[in-house]
């Protein structure tokens, strides 16, 4: 497409979009210029990666270092059995900018490690967290911290899942919701907080629902419209249809975010 035929098709492309006052030609603009990194390209990550990439999102880096199984295909929605065994994230690089040519989707197989994770997570916007995987979460998590990067967290597990935006230095961050130590498992029981226990198993479209928030309040965050979730845990309970909203404090004993951010321990998120 030559510049002329990009621009029509970018009108009618974003058309349904564009209308909606939240959004509008300046929140499209803003989207279109945006960069996000997707950590994980799983259950979660291929359903905020599509939608994001459906919304425009300018450049789009998808981060992982596994390869499809069969086992992924009934909850990971950009692959199909004719891509078993490939990477992930060249396989939804792929079929991302198929679906989108107007954006710019990068495919990174690398594997999240403390020596990488400032670099893979570079001049990016937000970071938007796909990963099952709670020791790569708090690697991501320092990283945040460290850049002041919003981190767009969500996890999902049998029915149930749960959402959240850190935005530091103005929120708290992730070990502030869940320490990093022995007992964390019992103070992800004691909280209702889920972080995708994979011996439990998940229904496909728990973490459907789940990525499909991350990406509106990723839109949110980009487009400078208010995100209710800075500073609030939202749990889904889908067996219930039960959904609760609670607020979070800082861990004034927090050794990621606490004395990065010192003035600000006694608020709210």
């Amino acid at each position: 497409m030559n510049e002329t035929e990009k621009t029509n098709f970018a009108e009618e492309y974003y058309k349904r979009q564009v209308t909606m006052k939240e959004i509008g030609n300046k929140g499209q603009q803003k989207l279109s210029k945006s960069r996000v990194a997707i950590v994980g390209v799983g259950g979660l990550g291929t359903v905020s990666a599509l939608y994001l990439t459906l919304a425009g999102v300018g450049y789009i880096r998808v981060i992982d270092h596994d390869t499809i199984e069969p086992h992924n295909l009934h909850r990971q929605i950009l692959y199909t059995p004719d891509n078993l065994h490939q990477p992930k994230a060249k396989i939804a690089a792929n079929r991302l900018q198929q679906i989108n040519p107007l954006i710019k989707v990068e495919a990174v197989t690398e594997k999240i490690q403390p020596n990488n994770t400032e670099r893979l997570l570079t001049e990016v916007d937000c970071v938007v967290d796909g990963l099952d995987n709670m020791q790569t979460r708090y690697t991501i998590n320092r990283a945040c911290v460290k850049t002041n990067t919003p981190y767009i967290f969500g996890a999902a597990t049998g029915m149930e899942g749960n959402l959240t935006v850190f935005t530091p230095p103005k929120t708290g961050c992730l070990e502030c919701l869940i320490p990093n130590h022995p007992t964390t498992t019992a103070k992800e029981e004691d909280t209702q907080i889920q972080t995708q226990n994979t011996t439990r198993g998940v229904i496909g479209a728990t973490p459907g629902i789940i990525g499909s928030l991350q990406a509106i309040e990723t839109i949110k965050l980009l487009t400078n419209t208010k995100t209710n979730l800075k500073g609030k845990l939202l749990i889904c309970d889908f067996t219930d249809m039960d959904f609760t909203t609670i607020n979070l404090t800082k861990n004034t004993q927090c050794p990621t975010c606490h004395n990065k951010n010192s003035k600000n321990t006694k608020t709210n998120y």
